[in-house]
C-alpha cells in the first residue's frame, strides 16, 4: 500500500477500442504530461509537456485517494456484458519504491469504474486543461 502524501507520481491512461484518448502523468516535481481529451472520438494526439513553478497539481489528487479505493489497487476489474466500445483506464499511483495501480475493462455505454476514480480521472483533466 502506498500513503497518498507519498505519492510521487500519478498516470492515468484511457483507451478505447484500443486507441489512446487520455494520457495524463503528474509528479510531485510539478511535471505535466498530457495527450488527449478523454472523449470517445479523440482525435488530438499532441503530447503536451510542463510543468508548474508552484504547488504541484499531484497535491489535489492526492487528496483524493481514500483508504477504500487503496482496496482496489493491485487489480483489474473487467466488466461482463460490455456495451459499446472496450474502454481500458489504467490508475497508476508511484513513489520510488512501490509502483501500483488499478485497471477497469468496461463498455463505453456500460457501467463504468466507481465514482471516485471517475472523479479523479475528472479532476486530472479539469487541472491539466488549458
Amino acid at each position: 500500500m502506498i500513503a497518498p502524501n507519498e505519492i510521487e507520481a500519478i498516470l492515468i491512461t484511457l483507451k478505447i477500442d484500443k486507441n489512446q484518448v487520455l494520457f495524463i502523468l503528474l509528479t510531485s516535481d510539478g511535471t505535466i504530461n498530457r495527450m488527449g481529451n478523454g472523449s470517445a472520438d479523440c482525435k488530438d494526439n499532441n503530447l503536451y509537456i510542463g510543468k508548474t513553478g508552484t504547488l504541484p497539481m499531484i497535491s489535489q489528487l492526492r487528496s483524493m485517494i481514500t483508504p477504500e479505493m487503496q482496496e482496489f489497487l493491485h487489480k483489474t476489474f473487467d466488466v461482463p456484458d460490455k456495451k459499446g466500445r472496450t474502454c481500458e483506464l489504467k490508475i497508476l499511483l508511484s513513489n520510488d519504491k512501490v509502483e501500483t495501480g488499478v485497471q477497469f475493462i468496461y463498455g463505453e455505454h456500460s457501467q463504468g469504474p466507481p465514482r471516485e476514480f471517475a472523479n479523479v480521472v475528472r479532476k486530472a483533466v479539469e487541472l491539466t486543461e488549458g
